[in-house]
């Protein structure tokens, strides 16, 4: 293949990635926690996804079970494969009076699965729940030596791929209830990507298209007898 058409196909293909990326941090503007992703280069022009795990603005809500983290740090979740992480403090109760996501998955706390049981539920800075002035659990909130390892798995959870023992203890976070953290999409920045990663896209399409239409007058055309 020649190596014009090459290098068009693989930038084509490049950009429609692109596209697919800002199209989701775009679709997740409204998710709480959300870390918009990137496509980033490496010295041998490999692509890979990168996330953006800086801080999202913290919005007031007013519910006792909404919690945001200020700082480094993820929630622990039990899941039914095996322990995810979070940001998105969008909590409720279930049945069972245990603190749930909002796919029904329990939060963890440094005695196990969080239960709540009273009307009086206050959370202070460092994750300390206390039910009617009782002390009741403390939110397990984890930072990791290597966040690069962290892969999303969807429903807003991630998983670690490193070693279990690179998971730690957050050296600075602070515990907002009443407040969720609002993604770190901007949408005009995100807009303006797409735009851009559309409009290289079509550049390159021309590209293959021109080297169609040569590749067809050469064989059609040239030596033709007239």
């Amino acid at each position: 293949m020649d190596i014009g058409v090459l290098n068009a196909v693989r930038g084509s293909r490049v950009q429609g990635r692109r596209f697919d990326i800002i199209s989701n941090n775009l679709a997740n503007v409204g998710t709480a926690g959300f870390k918009k992703d990137m496509l980033t280069f490496d010295q041998t022009l490999q692509g890979s996804v990168r996330t953006d795990l800086r801080q999202g603005n913290l919005r007031l809500t007013g519910n006792s079970l909404d919690i945001a983290l200020h700082g480094d740090g993820f929630f622990e979740i039990r899941t039914p494969d095996g322990v995810r992480y979070t940001r998105n403090g969008s909590f409720s109760l279930n049945a069972d009076s245990a603190l749930v996501t909002q796919n029904g998955d329990p939060v963890l706390g440094e005695n196990g699965v969080i239960r709540v049981e009273g009307d009086n539920i206050n959370i202070d800075t460092k994750g300390q729940i206390t039910v009617d002035e009782s002390a009741a659990d403390t939110l397990s909130i984890v930072s990791f030596v290597r966040p690069e390892l962290l892969r999303k798995e969807g429903l807003s959870y991630s998983v670690y791929n490193g070693d279990q023992r690179e998971i730690v203890k957050p050296e600075e976070v602070f515990v907002k209830q009443g407040y969720l953290e609002e993604s770190n999409v901007v949408v005009v920045e995100e807009m303006t990507r797409m735009i851009e990663a559309l409009r290289t896209y079509e550049s390159y399409q021309k590209v293959l298209q021109t080297f169609d239409e040569t590749t067809y007058k050469s064989v059609n055309d040239v030596g033709r007898v007239q």
